[in-house]
This record gives structure tokens, C-alpha cells and sequence, in this order.
């Protein structure tokens, strides 16, 4: 395996990349969705004929930036990133937090405003494969089973987004709350739902602080809506939530 030290500088920011050219772990690139159900030998192929690199991020490194040209996949093979954006107003908003083996922004690839949406910053030390976007194109071509598995992460990720831009459209944190509360509730069955993030994490999530958010969630036990104890949220009156996030 060849290694190589790259300086790149983008758009007034100096990045610092250790690279190697693949082939890498090939158990290590089955697990990752887009290589799903593609036997080694064709993984192998299929690396060996075009221009892939496995790159480390230290944690705090910049994988991209919001605007930046996406003229590359990113693949996340081991760690994770925070997806951040930067507002009207200059407030920086984290947008979601991105594990591995996931792909980033895999939809803004293609098109006349291929960007961006969002900068990604490393939570740790994170490993990613790197493919050019005229090596993904030539990917795609060599293989049906790959083209289909993009094609279907592409349109998860849309369905994905699609929610929430609907969740995002919500203006008050008791609203966000509202429909963040039913959905657990939809995937658990239950009135009884157990927080899947911290209070913290969801406060970023909603872009509020998380006093805002305690006190939110306080206001709505004194109306009868929940009952909160801990990451636990008690749902005491289901059809007023539901009118909530009505429009």
C-alpha cells in the first residue's frame, strides 16, 4: 500500500491529508451499503482499474465545506462526522451527525449546482474512501448491482432529507418537540418512548439551547401534553400534538 502526504488548500483553509491508494480491508468495504451483495473478487476489479483513496481525518478536520464544489464521493468507512451549515444571520447550526459506513451528500454529486449542502467535520478520528466523481461514474458503469445500490441509497437519502425539511419548517421548538415525540412513538408502538439522543444533542438537533429545550419540555408537562422523566417522554394527550404539527 502506497502512501503519500497531501497539502490541499480550499477556498482559504489548509487541510493537511494522509492518504493511501487502496486496496484496503475488503471485509471492511462489504459492510459499506454500496458495495452490498459484490463479491470481493469484483470489489477488487473493480479498485484496481480506478483512481480511489482511503483518507484519515484527525478529529476537528474538515472533510468539505458548506459551498464547496462536489466534485468527489465521500464514503465513511470508520468513524463519524457532524454535518454543520452556516445561517443568514452567520450562526453555525449543526445539521445531523453522519456515522459510518455512510456516504456524504451523495445526491449533490450530479447536477448544474452540485455543492455542499453543509460542512463536515470530523467527531473523531474518521477513515473515508475518496472517489473522484469521473471514477464514480466509470464505477457505475462496470457493475449493474452497484448502480442499483447507489440508486437506492440516493433515493433513501432523498426520502430522508424530505423529512427534514418538513421537521425544519416547524418554527417552535414545542412543534419540533411535538413531532419528534410522535415519531418515536410511530417506530416504538408505544406512548412510552425512550430518547435517542441526549438533551444536548437534541437541543443542537433543533438549533436551540439546550435551556430552551428544558424549559419547552417543562411547559409542556405543566399543559398535560407529556410526562417527562429523563430520556423518557410519557405521551398523556396524543391528539394535541398530533394538531400541532398540523398546518
Amino acid at each position: 500500500m502506497v502512501k503519500s502526504v497531501t497539502n490541499v488548500t480550499l477556498e482559504g483553509y489548509f487541510v493537511y491529508l494522509i492518504e493511501q491508494r487502496v486496496p484496503m480491508e475488503i471485509k471492511a468495504l462489504i459492510r459499506i451499503p454500496l458495495f452490498h451483495s459484490i463479491s470481493q473478487s469484483e470489489i477488487e476489479r473493480i479498485f484496481s482499474e480506478l483512481k480511489i483513496t482511503e483518507t484519515r481525518f484527525k478529529k476537528g478536520e474538515i472533510l468539505a465545506f458548506q459551498d464547496e464544489v462536489c466534485n468527489r464521493l465521500i464514503i465513511l468507512v470508520s468513524g463519524s462526522v457532524k454535518g454543520e451549515m452556516t445561517d443568514p444571520s452567520g450562526k453555525l447550526v449543526k445539521v445531523e451527525d453522519i456515522y459510518a459506513p455512510n456516504p456524504l451528500a451523495i445526491l449533490f454529486l450530479f447536477g448544474e449546482e452540485n455543492r455542499f449542502p453543509v460542512q463536515a467535520v470530523a467527531r473523531e478520528d474518521t477513515t473515508a474512501l475518496v472517489i473522484p466523481k469521473q471514477s464514480v461514474l466509470r464505477m457505475l458503469s462496470m457493475n449493474e448491482t452497484l448502480l442499483k445500490n447507489y440508486l437506492d441509497i440516493s433515493a433513501n437519502f432523498a426520502g430522508r432529507l424530505s423529512k427534514k425539511l418538513h421537521f425544519m419548517s416547524f418554527r417552535t421548538i414545542r412543534q419540533k418537540l411535538a413531532m419528534y415525540i410522535l415519531n418515536l412513538s410511530r417506530l416504538s408502538g408505544s406512548d412510552v418512548v425512550e430518547l435517542d439522543k441526549t438533551k444536548t444533542a437534541l437541543a443542537e438537533y433543533f438549533g436551540v439551547s439546550r435551556q430552551s429545550l428544558e424549559r419547552e419540555l417543562t411547559n409542556m408537562q405543566k399543559d398535560g401534553l407529556i410526562k417527562s422523566e429523563k430520556k423518557y417522554i410519557y405521551i398523556k394527550d396524543r391528539n394535541t400534538l398530533i394538531h400541532l404539527i398540523k398546518f
